[in-house]
């Protein structure tokens, strides 16, 4: 039973609206095999025989063995698979299949878009599958078109190798969304294609995701028909580990996955990924656009994305489909793609700078359900006051930049300003040089140990003796002193007389990201060598409690901005159908070009 060999039987039934409907097992064998057919129920935890297959295999024309073995009917099962076992004679296996009768197929065309910013060699590999694997496949060929956007245009023109069925675009470097608005605007002006599957560039993906994806589309029942095919995430690092299938917004403005990870070599973590379905309502759901397919009527009809460059474009289309519709999804074990989880690779230009500005524009433009100004504030002031615990003092910065350049307004991002901004948030963002050239700082870490001991869950506090514990209540009680005199509703943070309650010659070591948790490590000392994932790069900090409450002051002004604000966002609102249409993003591409 495993991620990809086992049948999704509940999932087909429901998508396909066949309630009865019953997989045929196709094994092709070069000698005699022993096959057992096997089902996986989510209420019980382990696999359970069906039964032990006892049929005569026929003879293919090149000789080989094939078994055509039909499932029971009746079966009641979230997955159904089966094991092989040979006798004295090795077999090699070959054409295994699941096959099933479907009342009608429909026309199905799918127009795979993918853009790319100078990353030739991965965007390469991926053209290359495409073509060896569908697009030069009869069978599948016939029913997919590869479009490339080259946002940076340095892929060489052999690229496509003068197949009909690959289209480059040479584009402007307008991000992942200018990339994909442009691919998409080509899939519904060409008029070829059913359906647009958006898939990012450095993402390694298996021809056996878009052939369940077409399968799963021609068979779709009336209910399912426009849904959206959401491909799930796996980590490169870990090729087991499910990060995300399905996303959602959360009532506190946060981005999260819809289920929990799940470890793809275990065969409950396979059934109960297939057993959880999101309710028909369940609103804040959205389709990353690592592996998203829809219909091109979609694009038709609700336009192109938000000029964002890069995060949260595709939330906020998902978003903007949900003001007039409920919006569906398929899920399916085997769809799905890998890519490097976020966590180990932190670059503060996107993950604080972008995320917190697109959070703004995306819900000013597009307000989920559960909008709140005041949860972004709290969100943002969270994130703030975090960075300045971890002394990361050019994270805070960034926090205020992205707020002032929301507060631009759309007619500011009617022209192609995205890399430019990204770039400036890059240059302010902490720089990181070799661990040997940083003073004081060991030549390497073993950033698990690092990752285990920094956080606070796995910090013990050591037990300090009469004077010393005397001396940190008395810290204790000088901190909320301080915070009892902050008026930070007033937009202006006003400290208490300074008194410094660390040493500034204790040093921690922690993760450079965003998300450790060091504050015991932290609580006392005055410098921070912040590693990255590698454990040979990183930057030292310095405490500056001056300069935390500078922009401490800074951030609460642009809050007090924000939530007094209409103008602002109204003209978000009123922006989006022209900032979004197809004349809009053909003059977009065009001035990115020049």
């Amino acid at each position: 039973m495993t991620y990809f060999g086992a049948f999704s039987l509940k999932k087909w039934r429901l998508y396909t609206g066949i309630e009865d409907l019953t997989p045929v097992l196709v094994v092709e064998s070069s000698a005699p095999v022993h096959i057992t057919l096997t089902e996986m129920i989510y209420r019980r935890l382990e696999k359970r025989v069906i039964h032990e297959v006892t049929v005569d295999p026929l003879r293919t024309q090149d000789g080989w063995y094939c078994y055509a073995i039909p499932y029971p009917e009746g079966l009641d099962a979230q997955l159904v698979a089966f094991t092989v076992t040979t006798g004295d004679v090795p077999a090699t296996l070959r054409n295994i299949s699941y096959c099933a009768d479907a009342p009608k197929r429909r026309d199905v065309r799918i127009e795979v878009v993918t853009t790319t910013y100078r990353k030739e060699q991965q965007v390469t590999n991926n053209i290359n599958m495409i073509r060896e694997e569908l697009l030069e496949k009869g069978e599948w060929g016939k029913h997919f078109h590869l479009t490339v956007v080259d946002n940076g245009r340095t892929l060489p023109d052999s690229v496509d190798a003068g197949s009909p069925s690959i289209t480059v675009i040479p584009n402007g470097n307008v991000g992942g969304a200018g990339g994909f608005a442009a691919g998409m605007l080509h899939a519904a002006e060409s008029g070829w294609a059913t359906h647009v599957l958006l898939m990012d560039d450095d993402v390694t993906v298996c021809p056996e995701a878009f052939k369940r994806s077409l399968r799963l589309l021609e068979c779709a029942s009336d209910e399912y028909a426009k849904a959206t095919i959401a491909g799930a995430m796996l980590s490169t690092a870990n090729f087991e580990m499910q990060q995300e299938d399905i996303g959602m917004i959360t009532p506190e403005r946060n981005l999260r996955p819809f289920k929990p990870r799940f470890i793809m070599d275990r065969e409950y973590d396979i059934t109960f990924n297939e057993e959880l379905i999101p309710a028909s309502h369940t609103e804040g759901l959205y389709s990353a656009w690592w592996y998203s397919c829809f219909p091109v009527e979609r694009v038709t009809e609700y336009g192109l994305p938000i000029p964002l460059f890069y995060r949260r474009d595709d939330v906020e289309y998902a978003t903007r489909i949900q003001e007039k519709e409920p919006l569906k999804f398929i899920t399916m074990n085997g769809v799905c793609v890998w890519h490097d989880a976020f966590d180990l690779r932190w670059n503060a230009a996107v993950e604080v700078y972008l995320a917190t500005r697109n959070m703004l524009i995306q819900e000013a433009f597009t307000p989920d359900s559960h909008y709140s100004m005041d949860a972004m504030i709290q969100l943002m002031r969270d994130n703030l006051i975090k960075h300045g615990r971890r002394f990361d003092y050019a994270s805070m910065e960034l926090i205020c930049d992205a707020i002032e350049d929301y507060l631009k307004g759309p007619d500011y991002y009617r022209h192609p300003v995205g890399e430019k901004l990204f770039q400036q948030a890059r240059v302010k963002a902490e720089k990181l040089e070799p661990l040997q050239q940083i003073p004081g700082a060991p030549d390497a870490i073993d950033i698990v140990e690092l990752e285990q001991n920094a956080n606070d869950e796995n910090v013990v506090v050591p037990p300090r003796d009469t004077d010393t514990a005397a001396a940190r209540r008395g810290d204790i009680v000088h901190r909320i002193l301080r915070k009892a005199k902050r008026t930070i509703r007033s937009g202006k943070v006003s400290p208490a007389p300074r008194q410094e309650n660390f040493d500034r010659n204790e040093l921690a070591i922690i993760p450079n990201d965003g998300w450790c948790r060091p504050w015991r490590i932290l609580q006392h000392a005055g410098k921070a060598l912040a590693v990255d994932t590698t454990g040979q790069r990183g930057a030292m900090r310095v405490r500056d409690e001056q300069r935390n409450e500078e922009l401490r002051n800074r951030f609460e002004h642009l809050a007090q901005i924000l939530s007094e604000d209409t103008a602002v966002l109204g003209a978000y609102r009123e922006s989006r159908e022209e900032m979004t249409s197809f004349e809009f993003w053909r003059r977009y591409l065009e001035e990115a070009k020049r």
